[in-house]
């Protein structure tokens, strides 16, 4: 006897065919998943969420143009990038001018659990709590953007699977978010992402609604075994994310040097402004822990 398949199967068995059939899309083959290192790079990215967040209310209007928070200048941060180079998709291509034009398609930002605590916090402070005081190792996933043009693409889940090896890599036990309504099915059903607290206004995010949400990576691991290591779907979340061994030597780059720092916080922007007596000690704190300095 053939298995009921309940609504949810098929939504997100279709979705997971969507995913597969691009797979080998030319414009897929052109594009490079890396932790960004050049302030150029990080800048069009903080642009690229920018115009993401401003189009779906999540962030009001800037003269700066870039969207960026207190927890990017932490050095733990790390912000992941999908870029595009037209020249690879030529049959022929040629490598002295293979970064010609090329563009950060996609973005996302990985914040590690520290002093200043994480984002998410504001719609579930006391959930997140409780995590911490059971030893859980925290990171949350921030400012997530794609390029209109690649939304159809793999571009966000070859981000999730970058930051998600790098999360296994530094021994992170629970991953978190702030997910709108619109998307909460997606984080739920495909992701398998479980909620936190409830909906409630974020003021990071222009007030809309939000709601926390986490993924616990041991859990994550048996979840997505069970849906997706069955007859009947396309693609495997379960072995996109967990099959093969993590790569040890992924290039994490080195944290903002000061010129960078006062780049985005002092000329780029006036957020250093914006940072309390206490916010600015915590980073400095967290600085010192790496024999570092931040200079204010």
């Amino acid at each position: 006897m053939q298995p009921v398949r309940t609504g949810q199967d098929q939504r997100r068995e279709i979705r997971l065919r969507k995913t597969r059939a691009l797979l080998n899309n030319p414009l897929d083959l052109a594009v490079n998943y890396s932790i960004a290192r050049e302030p150029a790079t990080i800048e069009e990215a903080f642009g690229l969420v920018y115009q993401a967040y401003t189009e779906v209310g999540l962030q009001a209007e800037t003269d700066s143009r870039i969207r960026f928070t207190k927890y990017h200048v932490i050095p733990s941060t790390k912000v992941f990038v999908a870029v595009f180079r037209p020249e690879l998709t030529k049959p022929e291509f040629e490598r002295g001018h293979v970064n010609d034009n090329k563009q950060v398609v996609g973005t996302l930002t990985l914040v590690l659990d520290s002093s200043l605590g994480l984002p998410v916090e504001q719609v579930c402070g006391t959930e997140i709590q409780e995590m911490r005081d059971q030893g859980a190792k925290l990171a949350e996933v921030i400012a997530l953007a794609i390029d209109p043009q690649f939304r159809r693409h793999n571009v966000m889940m070859f981000l999730y699977k970058i930051m998600f090896e790098y999360a296994r890599l530094k021994g992170v036990t629970d991953i978190c978010c702030a997910v709108t309504k619109r998307h909460i099915e997606f984080y739920r059903d495909i992701l398998l992402f479980r909620p936190l607290g409830q909906l409630l206004p974020y003021s990071a995010g222009n007030n809309l609604e939000v709601q926390g949400h986490v993924l616990n990576i041991d859990h994550a691991f048996g979840d997505s075994k069970a849906t997706y290591s069955t007859e009947g779907f396309d693609a495997n979340v379960h072995d996109f994310f967990f099959a093969g061994e993590i790569e040890l030597s992924m290039n994490e780059g080195a944290p903002w040097d000061t010129a960078t720092i006062d780049y985005f916080l002092t000329q780029k922007t006036r957020f250093l402004d914006t940072l309390t007596p206490e916010e600015k000690a915590k980073i400095r704190a967290e600085y010192a822990l790496r024999n570092l300095v931040f200079p204010y």
